[in-house]
């Protein structure tokens, strides 16, 4: 069976460079860092799941704007595939987050930073292709 999920990276400009806000999962979770993700729950379209979990994962509402960097990538998780989808969301400032369950620590990093402590190697990958879309390197 395949499950549609979301990833959510979510940036603010900071002296012309994007910064990136991570999340540490709990250790019951895996303990590691990366964006937000979740499930995409139906009908919901991605945007719809990027702003629920959004939402949900950091307490976030108020957003600038919603970038596709039209990107995907399939993983296996438990012996169900899962096929997910990349968005990533513009805020104004560094705002308050509000951590889920989920999680245990958050941190914003500049694009190097960010790319040294995510866990996951489809994770740094994304955050590869979107670094280079903000900065307006992307070849499409």
């Amino acid at each position: 069976m395949l499950r549609r999920c979301i990833m959510v990276f979510l940036y603010r400009w900071e002296n012309g460079e994007p910064w990136y806000l991570l999340l540490k999962r709990n250790q019951a979770l895996g303990g590691y860092w990366q964006p937000v993700t979740g499930f995409i729950e139906e009908p919901e379209s991605n945007r719809q799941a990027a702003l629920r979990e959004l939402i949900e994962e950091t307490g976030i509402e108020i957003y600038e704007r919603v970038v596709d960097p039209r990107h995907f990538f399939f993983f296996d998780m438990n012996g169900e595939t899962c096929a997910v989808s990349v968005l990533a969301i513009e805020v104004a400032n560094q705002e308050l987050i509000q951590l889920s369950y989920e999680h245990t620590e958050h941190c914003w990093l500049l694009y190097r930073e960010a790319r040294l402590i995510l866990h996951w190697e489809n994770n740094r990958e994304t955050l590869d292709k979107l670094h280079k879309l903000l900065l307006g390197k992307s070849k499409s």
